[in-house]
């Protein structure tokens, strides 16, 4: 789906150089420009659609994407809220959660629809070490709609308020990039200047990890896809880009961008809820690969139906939420924990160390589980 506004069409420009040799030529006569995004050597705008032929034909353009849109990623329109007396996973996996040193020091940042100042995430001390608005412009954290509270939680929780629920780095901090609106849509531009924002600005807040529990279907080969070009850059930057598979299972090749790329972890979804035949099963939702290009896709699934976090419109709250974005945030926070206990650790190792040592599960095939159930066990010996 893409956003046309009357006769302009919002785009996303690639330069064969850099953005310098375009820059004038676009501001001169197409308009302003919406996002400078250097590091995929890439501006977005808006323009005419009778344009667009005549800027893709300029000899220092080398290709003009569509800007379309981007949705979060979890089943349910709307968090459920509960009391604080809500199940979260099995027994054993919280109290593996509960070590209070788990990615102490380690900035996730969330790219999503905001992070509210939820107490397990201010108190005793606040972990929302930075926050970027790129919507509004608001200076204090927020989130209109709480999927990316929830998100937060599930990574960074240290159940403050309940003495009990706790994301799997509970001492991380959180750096919350607001692009999605209070809907939970934005724009590829929109997630392309979240990280641009990351690349810019990492280094000052010990960013390691990015979570991206949205996407978008893949509807570009590989090579055109924006999402894929600016996850693939990250990684290269240095930074561990976590994704939610999707949630159009269960059908084959139903893995959303950014998902596809083979340089991030891409997460499907598994249901802990439902194991009356004693087998760890597949969400039915969760996406499946192949991918169009035959890889394999998700990486690992993590637990993703029925999910207890952070509650993003009641500050002591929390909220049950199902889908691959929960998921996603799950393994977000392991590799804040990983990397808190070695820093030196690159994108590929963090990837390779979580994904093989997952466990397989049975009666599920590669495409839907990857290389199999996130191993909690391995937070034992970290």
């Amino acid at each position: 789906m893409y956003l046309s506004k009357g006769d302009r069409t919002p785009v996303i420009i690639y330069s064969k150089s850099t953005i310098n040799e375009i820059r004038d030529c676009i501001i001169e006569n197409y308009g302003q420009i919406k996002y400078e995004l250097p590091f995929i050597n890439a501006v977005s705008v808006e323009i005419p659609k009778e344009k667009i032929t005549k800027l893709a034909a300029h000899n220092m353009v080398g290709s003009i994407s569509e800007d379309a849109i981007v949705s979060k990623t979890p089943i349910n329109p709307s968090a459920k809220s509960v009391k604080a007396t809500c199940g979260n996973f099995e027994e054993d996996i919280e109290r593996i959660y509960g070590s209070t040193e788990r990615g102490k020091g380690v900035g996730v940042a969330i790219i999503d629809t905001g992070v509210s100042p939820h107490y397990d995430l201010i108190k005793p001390r606040n972990r929302i070490i930075a926050f970027k608005d790129l919507l509004s412009n608001r200076d204090r954290p927020y989130d209109d709609d709480g999927h990316g509270t929830h998100v937060a939680g599930i990574i960074a929780g240290n159940g403050y308020t309940s003495g009990k629920f706790t994301g799997t780095a509970p001492c991380a901090n959180i750096i919350a990039i607001k692009a999605l609106d209070e809907s939970g849509n934005g724009t590829e531009s929109d997630i392309l200047a979240a990280l641009q924002w990351i690349v810019n600005n990492g280094h000052y807040y010990n960013i390691r990890v990015i979570n991206l529990s949205l996407g978008i279907k893949v509807e570009s080969p590989y090579d055109d896809d924006p999402l894929i070009k600016g996850a693939n850059a990250a990684v290269r930057y240095g930074y561990t880009v976590v994704t939610a598979a999707g949630n159009n299972g269960p059908g084959k090749c139903t893995v959303n961008s950014p998902g596809t790329s083979p340089l991030v972890i891409t997460v499907g979804a598994v249901d802990l809820t439902h194991s009356d035949d004693g087998y760890i099963k597949v969400a039915n939702f969760s996406s499946r690969g192949p991918t169009l290009a035959g890889d394999t896709k998700p990486d690992i699934v993590a637990p993703g139906v029925e999910i207890c976090s952070l509650d993003g419109k009641n500050l002591k709250g929390y909220a049950i939420q199902s889908g691959t974005s929960m998921a996603a945030p799950v393994v977000s926070g392991v590799a804040a924990c990983l990397y808190a206990m070695r820093p030196d650790l690159t994108p590929a190792q963090v990837k390779q160390i979580i994904v093989q040592d997952a466990m397989p599960l049975k009666r599920e095939d590669r495409f839907a589980q990857g290389r199999g159930l996130l191993n909690y066990r391995m937070f034992l010996n970290l």
